[in-house]
C-alpha cells in the first residue's frame, strides 16, 4: 500500500511538472500592439454593412466603423517598424451586429453569435488564417482575445419572466449549446447552457450576468468541451500564439483549470500544435488601494488556476493616480516593491491605458504618458501599447482610418510623428538591454506627499538607473544611497528634459530634478576621484516623528556656509534663507507658520551654500505634520428634486442602479491652512460598479471662475455656456473612477483644458451623502478666494466608453431621456458666489 502510495505521489508531483513546464511561457522579449480590429484600418469597404437597413454601420461609437482583417494585413509593415513583437486583437468572431434593447452593436467582438466564426464585417476564417501567417513572416505573434464567461443579450429576466430579445440583428446564434437561450422553451431551458437567474441558489459573480450579457453556465461539462473546441479551434486552424482572456474573474476557478489544462484543453492543444510557449492572460480587473497589495494577492491565484500570465491592473491603477492625477510617487515605489515580491513579474502584461477605460493622454499630457510608458518598458513584464497611443489619439475608440468614428477626417499612421518615434525608441531600447526585461528593482526615492521624483535602480546584465520627476516643477531628490563605490559614474542611456552628460556618485545622491523628466542611466565600472565637502548643515530640534498644532521654530549648525535654504516638501524655492558668517558649527533658526501648508505630513532639509554658490551640501531630511482647524467660508444649499435638466425635462436612464444620484442637495467650502475643502451634499450615493473612487453614476464637471482672470464661457463636452456673469479658469472633473483639474488651455467644445497636478481628492460617506474635494490652493495660484464663484454641474459617464452619457428624446437602459445629442449635458446644477 505504502509503495502504490509512492507511486500515485510520484506520478502526481510529475504530472505538476509538466502542466508547470508547458504553461511557463517566456515571453519577457515581447512587445505587444493592441488593436480594436473595428477601429484600427478598412482595407475592404465591401464589407463595412452587413444589413438591408444599414444600422449596423456608422460613424459613431455604438456601430461598426469598417476596420477588418485585411486593413491589419495592410499595416503590419506599420506596426514592425514600430518595433512590436506581437499583436493583441480584439475578438475577431461574429457577434450581434446591433442590440435594438440597449441600441448598441458588437462591433467590439464581445457579444458572441458563433465561437468558431469570423465576423462578417471582418473577412472570413480564410483571411484571418492569411492575416496570421503573414504576421509570423514578419515574426510577430498573433494573440486572441476571447470570451468563456457570457454571450451576448439574448434574453432578460423582466418582473420575474424571462423575455427573448427579439430585437438583436442578425439574430439569435446558430452555436451549440448556446442557441438554446429561450429559458420558457422546456427542452432549450433543459441543455442549461446559461446561469438561469432564478434557479441560482447561491449568486455570486460566477453565476450572474455581467452587464446584462448572458452568463455562460461554465459549470455544464457539456458547455465546457464545446468551449474547449470553439477556442482551440483557432490555434489548430489558424496557429495562434496566444490568448487574452476577457472578464476572468466572473468565470469560477474550476472551470479555468479543465479549460487550460484538462484534456484537449488550450495547453495540451498548444502543444500539439508546437506550440509549447502559448501565452494565456487574463482580465482581472482589480486594482489596490495605495500602500495595500489586495489587488496583486488576488490575481496571483490565476496562476494556481493553470494561467501563465496576467494583465497587471494594480500597476495600472497606480500609474493613472500618480502619473495623471499627480498623487504621491511612492505610491509606485510600493507598487513595484510588491510585484516583484509576490509574482515573477516578467509574466505580467504591462499596459497604461486600453479599450474600456480612458485614454491615458485625455486629461492629461504628452510628458506623463511618456513617463508612464517608460516606466512599463525598464521593469520586468511584457509591456503592450494600445493603437494609437502612437498617434497622440485621445479618444478611447476612435479609428485610426479617416472615415471613422472621431478620425478627423485624416488617417493615422503618420511614421514621423514624435509618439511613434518614441515608442518605437523604447521598443529598441527594451531589445539593447536585457536588464529591462528580467532585471531587479530597488526603489531608492520617491516622494510620499505629491507629484514628484521617482527613482529606482534595476540590476542585472548590467545595472541602470532610473529618475523620474512627475512634477512639472523642478523638485529635490536627496539622501539616496546608490550601494556603489564613491565616485562611480552613471552614463546617461535615455533622456527626457534632462541635460545630457554623465553623473559621478559622491556616496550619497542629492538631486535637484527638472520638472516631467525622465532619465535611464548606465551604472559603469568607471569612478572619478571625490574632492571631500567642507560644507556642512544639520537640523538638530526635529526627529524621526514630529508633530505641530501652531508655529514652531527650527533649529541647527552649519559650517563653512554662507546661506542656508530652508526646503520643504522638495520644493525648488526655499521657504525661507538665513545668512551665516563661514564659520565652524554656527547656530541658526527658521520660524514655521502651519498655515502656510496643507494639513498633515511634510518635508524639511536644509541646503547650506559656500563662498562660492556652486558649492553646496545637505543636511539629513526630516517629516513633520502639521494640525490645522478647519475655516467655514460658505455654505448652500439646493433644492432636492429638480435633477431634471435645464428645463426640467430630463429623465435617467432605465437602468435600475440609477437612483437620483446627480439630484444636488447642498455644498459647503472650507479653508484648511493651505488646503479647500468642497463638501458636496447629495441626495444619495452609491458604488454599484466598485469605483476607485467611491461615488458612481454622477460625474461632477465643476468650474471655478477667478475674477481677476479672463476666462472661457464654454463647458467641455456639455453642449452647454457658464450662467450670465461668469466665466471659467479652472475645471475639476470628477467621476468614480478618475478626478482631474484643468485650465482653459487648449480647452473647447470637445476638449478638456490643460491637465494640472496635483489633481483633487475625494472623501466620501455614503451615511451623509457627502462626497468632499480636497483641492490645493497652490493649483489654484491664489491663497484668497474672496470674489471667486463655483459652478457647479452633475450628469453621468459611461466608464466603458470613457465619455458622458447619451441623450435621446426617450430614456434607454444607459442614455438619458428628454432631448438629443445636441442638448445640455447638465441634470442639475448649483452656483456657489463667495463675496
Amino acid at each position: 500500500m505504502k509503495n502504490f502510495l509512492k507511486i500515485v505521489a510520484t506520478f502526481s508531483f510529475l504530472l505538476i511538472i509538466a502542466v508547470t513546464t508547458l504553461n511557463a511561457a517566456d515571453w519577457s522579449n515581447e512587445k505587444i500592439y493592441f488593436i480594436m480590429i473595428d477601429r484600427f484600418e478598412n482595407g475592404d469597404p465591401s464589407n463595412d454593412v452587413q444589413t438591408k437597413s444599414g444600422i449596423d454601420f456608422g460613424i459613431v461609437n455604438s456601430k461598426y466603423n469598417g476596420g477588418d482583417i485585411q486593413g491589419l494585413i495592410d499595416r503590419l509593415d506599420y506596426i514592425k517598424e514600430m518595433g512590436f513583437t506581437a499583436i493583441w486583437l480584439t475578438p475577431p468572431i461574429a457577434n450581434q451586429w446591433w442590440d435594438g434593447w440597449t441600441n448598441y452593436g458588437g462591433y467590439h467582438g464581445y457579444w458572441a453569435r458563433d465561437f468558431k466564426k469570423i465576423d462578417e464585417h471582418f473577412g472570413n476564417e480564410e483571411l484571418y488564417k492569411k492575416f496570421v501567417e503573414e504576421a509570423h513572416k514578419r515574426d510577430i505573434k498573433v494573440i486572441q482575445d476571447i470570451v468563456t464567461n457570457h454571450t451576448a443579450n439574448y434574453f432578460e429576466l423582466v418582473d420575474g419572466k424571462y423575455v427573448v430579445n427579439d430585437k438583436l440583428i442578425p439574430g439569435k446564434p446558430v452555436q451549440y449549446p448556446f442557441n438554446n437561450f429561450d429559458y420558457n422553451d422546456t427542452e432549450q431551458r433543459k441543455v442549461n447552457a446559461f446561469h438561469w437567474a432564478t434557479e441560482v441558489e447561491n449568486p455570486d459573480v460566477y453565476n450572474t450576468a455581467y452587464n446584462e450579457l448572458d452568463d455562460i453556465n461554465t459549470e455544464n461539462p457539456e458547455v465546457i468541451k464545446v468551449l474547449k473546441d470553439s477556442h482551440t479551434y483557432w490555434i489548430d486552424y489558424a496557429g495562434i500564439d496566444g490568448f487574452r482572456i476577457d472578464t476572468a474573474k466572473y468565470v469560477e476557478p474550476e472551470f479555468w483549470r479543465e479549460f487550460l489544462n484538462g484534456e484537449e484543453g488550450v495547453f495540451e492543444v498548444a502543444e500539439k500544435n508546437s506550440k509549447e510557449n502559448f501565452l494565456v492572460y487574463g482580465e482581472a480587473w482589480i486594482g489596490s488601494n495605495p500602500y495595500e497589495n489586495y489587488g496583486e494577492k488576488e490575481i496571483a491565484k490565476y496562476y494556481d488556476y493553470g494561467y501563465n500570465s496576467m494583465l497587471d491592473f494594480p500597476l495600472q491603477t497606480e500609474l493613472k493616480r500618480v502619473f495623471k492625477e499627480g498623487k504621491p510617487t511612492s505610491y509606485i515605489g510600493y507598487r513595484l516593491e510588491q510585484r516583484q515580491e509576490i509574482f515573477d513579474p516578467s509574466t505580467l502584461v504591462t499596459f497604461i491605458d486600453n479599450h474600456d477605460m480612458d485614454r491615458f493622454l485625455k486629461n492629461s499630457n504628452i510628458n506623463s504618458v511618456k513617463q508612464a510608458l517608460g516606466i512599463i518598458y525598464t521593469i520586468p513584464g511584457i509591456p503592450t501599447v494600445y493603437y494609437g497611443t502612437e498617434q497622440s489619439i485621445i479618444e478611447t475608440r476612435a479609428t485610426m482610418f479617416a472615415e471613422g468614428f472621431q478620425a478627423g477626417g485624416i488617417d493615422h499612421f503618420d511614421t514621423s510623428a514624435p509618439m511613434f518615434k518614441y515608442i518605437k525608441e523604447l521598443n529598441e531600447l527594451r531589445d539593447n538591454h536585457p536588464t529591462f526585461r528580467n532585471g531587479k528593482i530597488d526603489v531608492l526615492y520617491s516622494d510620499n506627499l505629491g507629484p514628484g521624483p521617482l527613482i529606482y535602480s534595476i540590476k542585472g546584465e548590467k545595472d541602470y538607473l532610473i529618475m523620474i520627476n512627475t512634477n512639472s516643477k523642478r523638485k529635490y531628490a536627496t539622501g539616496i544611497d546608490l550601494g556603489y563605490e564613491k565616485g562611480t559614474v552613471l552614463e546617461p542611456v535615455y533622456l527626457m528634459n534632462v541635460i545630457d552628460k554623465p553623473i559621478t556618485y559622491e556616496g550619497e545622491f542629492n538631486l535637484l530634478l527638472n520638472g516631467s523628466s525622465f532619465g535611464i542611466y548606465e551604472i559603469t565600472n568607471a569612478t572619478k576621484s571625490i574632492k571631500e565637502n567642507e560644507i556642512k548643515a544639520e537640523i538638530t530640534n526635529l526627529y524621526e516623528k514630529n508633530s505641530f498644532k501652531e508655529n514652531f521654530i527650527i533649529t541647527g549648525t552649519a559650517s563653512n556656509s554662507k546661506k542656508l535654504k530652508i526646503i520643504i516638501d522638495g520644493k525648488e524655492q526655499a521657504y525661507k534663507e538665513v545668512t551665516l558668517n563661514m564659520k565652524e558649527n554656527e547656530d541658526w533658526q527658521a520660524a514655521i507658520n502651519i498655515t502656510d501648508f496643507t494639513p498633515g505630513k511634510h518635508t524639511v532639509f536644509v541646503k547650506a551654500y559656500g563662498k562660492i554658490p556652486i558649492y553646496s551640501n545637505y543636511s539629513d531630511t526630516y517629516e513633520f505634520e502639521v494640525d490645522i482647524p478647519s475655516v467655514e467660508i460658505i455654505s448652500v444649499s439646493d433644492p432636492i428634486g429638480d435633477d431634471n435638466g435645464p428645463n426640467g425635462n430630463y429623465t435617467y436612464p432605465k437602468d435600475l442602479t440609477f437612483k437620483r444620484q446627480m439630484d444636488i442637495t447642498g455644498a459647503k467650502l472650507s479653508k484648511v491652512g493651505q488646503l479647500l475643502k468642497l463638501t458636496m451634499k447629495m441626495r444619495e450615493v452609491t458604488d454599484n460598479w466598485s469605483p476607485s473612487k467611491g461615488f458612481d453614476h454622477v460625474t461632477f464637471q465643476i468650474f471655478i471662475d477667478d475674477p481677476d482672470q479672463e476666462g472661457m464661457k464654454i463647458l467641455p463636452n456639455q453642449n452647454a455656456k457658464t450662467p450670465e456673469g461668469m466665466d471659467w479658469n479652472y475645471e475639476i472633473y470628477a467621476t468614480g473612477w478618475g478626478i482631474t483639474l484643468h485650465n482653459t488651455n487648449d480647452a473647447s467644445e470637445e476638449r478638456l483644458g490643460e491637465g494640472i497636478t496635483p489633481s483633487p481628492t475625494a472623501d466620501v460617506n455614503k451615511q451623509l451623502s457627502e462626497i468632499t474635494f480636497s483641492i490645493p490652493y497652490s493649483v489654484l495660484n491664489t491663497n484668497d478666494l474672496s470674489g471667486w464663484k463655483f459652478y457647479i454641474t452633475t450628469y453621468d459617464y459611461d466608464g466603458i466608453e470613457a465619455v458622458l452619457r447619451p441623450m435621446s428624446p426617450e430614456a434607454q437602459q444607459w442614455s438619458f431621456g428628454g432631448g438629443d445629442e445636441n442638448s445640455p449635458k447638465i441634470m442639475d446644477d448649483l452656483i456657489i458666489e463667495i463675496k
